[in-house]
């Protein structure tokens, strides 16, 4: 486990953790904007909490986004802004740690959009948890992994299902 942990202190692991995904309108979290974010905090196995937003950019949301995700710009026309979400999912993840698929790339967003408030998070990367356990997958996508383990719904690159997802897939490594 320890080459899965980004930021290694064994004192704050505990069985609460947050999974998190991000869905954006482009790949740099420099000049591209949060649409969508969740949050599921777990207790172990259980759900105990949820935050979800979609997130008005400042920009259209690009065709080809929309053709990923499924979120329209006419989804987000009366959403909340970025700033004005960030301090409840501040609060909401707390110093837990975080669980993200891919990681680097939601907590780059998170992160940006925070003013680096998760600087002290632990950051768990279910991509490297699936190489570890699933080394003969085609690929290690959220997907491709989440089938795998049984994940049949279809509900991919929206973030509430892909946090559910990412968390199984921790919840596997954690038992073996």
């Amino acid at each position: 486990m320890q080459e899965l942990i980004q930021k290694q202190d064994r004192t704050k692991l505990s069985n609460i953790f947050v999974a998190i995904d991000v869905e954006t309108t482009g790949l740099s979290p420099i000049e591209n904007e949060l649409i969508e974010i969740s949050a599921i905090k777990y207790d172990g196995r259980e759900k105990i909490d949820k935050f979800t937003s979609l997130i008005k950019p400042k920009v259209k949301i690009p065709y080809y986004i929309t053709n990923i995700t499924g979120i329209t710009n006419e989804m987000v026309k009366n959403s909340p802004f970025v700033e004005e979400i960030m301090p409840n999912l501040i609060n909401f993840i707390g110093e837990n740690p975080i669980v993200a698929h891919n990681a680097n790339f939601d907590y780059k967003f998170i992160q940006n959009y925070s003013n680096n408030a998760f600087s002290k998070n632990i950051l768990i990367d279910t991509v490297q948890i699936g190489r570890k356990l699933y080394p003969n997958l085609p690929n290690h996508k959220l997907g491709t992994i989440a089938k795998y383990i049984g994940i049949t719904e279809d509900g991919f690159h929206r973030a509430e299902f892909d946090c559910e997802c990412c968390a199984k897939i921790y919840m596997e490594y954690l038992e073996k």
